[in-house]
């Protein structure tokens, strides 16, 4: 997979959009946008809070568009953000503008405390307004109310690694046929109690009609699966042959064997039958009310959901996994192309807050761990 856009791809794309997000002047009340861009100017800043991440080149991109607009940027771990935010908002102090992260840190704390602006009223570009440039022709939101948490950005994996010496690929068409025989005691997975869990995997098993509780309580109740607490161990043996299939195996470590040459592939997630599923990385924005700089914020948000915005955001985001913008009209790299959603396509939005909840699958991984262990 490539890392980056190809240059002579991307050199495209950017001539061909390089004017689109802020040559629409005419399209919209040119006064309502040059208020906001000499607002933002006489503000001088956008305060960002947002967790780590390629963000500092993303950040000049938007200074070199608004050299008078600075972005003070505070980074950090998404709990940290947020508890960071919530105690500068009881001390009167309302420093933050802008959060940028996954969505689920500011679905359990920033929505529920009433301290997030709606997103709507903040979009000015008609490119960002129109629900149809964006993916199945709708804008997508994190929250329960399709208001606060915009998300923005997806990736879609399995979160699963298999030994490529003894495993074909394409012996693995659903996940039904993990429970095949031949794979018993041959996986490996990480302890699904643990914090760095892929939720996603498990949202999507959990949730899926197809699979739902029966396909977890055999999962980890028949195929006498090997949990660990390490993600690096996991990746270990995968590469020793001691196990055929990973679940949960860490990306990054996974990549990093691969690269080595060691003998590790990823399922593709078109491979399975049941479908994808979707998650951001980093890619929801969230506005804080009461926020210092109102017009900055704006300008912020929509370069930020532009197609310029989008494309640069990608190029910088775009890594190990398959990041690509929910904006139709923001070519993805090719690599990422096949992971797409289509219409058509088996598709489940596990950031949405209807699956949020494990605690039903947990409980069903327990009994079933539990009930294997007290077999003879």
């Amino acid at each position: 997979m490539t890392k980056y856009f190809v240059r002579q791809t991307f050199a495209w794309v950017l001539s061909c959009y390089a004017a689109m997000g802020f040559a629409h002047a005419a399209e919209f009340k040119p006064t309502e946008w040059e208020r906001v861009v000499e607002g933002a100017k006489k503000e001088g800043q956008v305060a960002v809070y947002h967790t780590r991440g390629p963000f500092e080149g993303l950040f000049a991109d938007f200074s070199r568009r608004f050299p008078g607009i600075k972005i003070v940027a505070v980074s950090g771990r998404g709990g940290d953000l947020i508890t960071r935010i919530m105690a500068e908002r009881r001390g009167d102090k309302y420093l933050a503008d802008v959060y940028i992260g996954s969505p689920g840190t500011p679905l359990d704390v920033l929505y529920p405390a009433k301290v997030l602006e709606s997103i709507q009223p903040l979009l000015i570009l008609p490119e960002i307004k129109d629900p149809s440039r964006w993916l199945h022709k709708q804008h997508h939101y994190g929250d329960p109310e399709g208001k606060y948490i915009f998300v923005f950005e997806g990736v879609v994996r399995s979160d699963m690694a298999f030994n490529t010496t003894l495993l074909d690929a394409r012996e693995i068409t659903s996940y039904w046929d993990l429970l095949k025989p031949k794979w018993k005691k041959k996986i490996v997975a990480m302890d699904p109690n643990l914090a760095g869990f892929p939720t996603g995997l498990l949202q999507f098993a959990y949730y899926h009609p197809e699979l739902g509780s029966p396909f977890l309580r055999q999962l980890f109740g028949e195929m006498e699966i090997t949990l660990v607490r390490d993600g690096r161990q996991i990746v270990d043996w995968l590469a020793i042959g001691k196990f055929a299939i990973a679940l949960a195996a860490p990306a990054n470590e996974v990549f990093s064997a691969m690269k080595q040459g060691l003998p590790l592939g990823r399922f593709e997630p078109r491979a399975f039958k049941e479908g994808v599923y979707m998650r951001p990385t980093q890619g929801s924005l969230s506005v804080l009310t009461r926020n210092p700089h109102p017009n900055a914020t704006k300008l912020f948000v929509n370069w930020l959901l532009s197609v310029e915005g989008q494309t640069l955001y990608q190029k910088h985001f775009m890594r190990g996994d398959p990041v690509f913008s929910l904006r139709e009209d923001v070519p993805p790299d090719p690599s990422v192309e096949p992971y797409k959603p289509k219409p058509g396509d088996k598709f489940i939005a596990v950031y949405r807050p209807e699956f949020r909840d494990l605690d039903g699958a947990k409980k069903v991984i327990g009994e079933a761990v539990k009930a294997a262990q007290a077999r003879p």
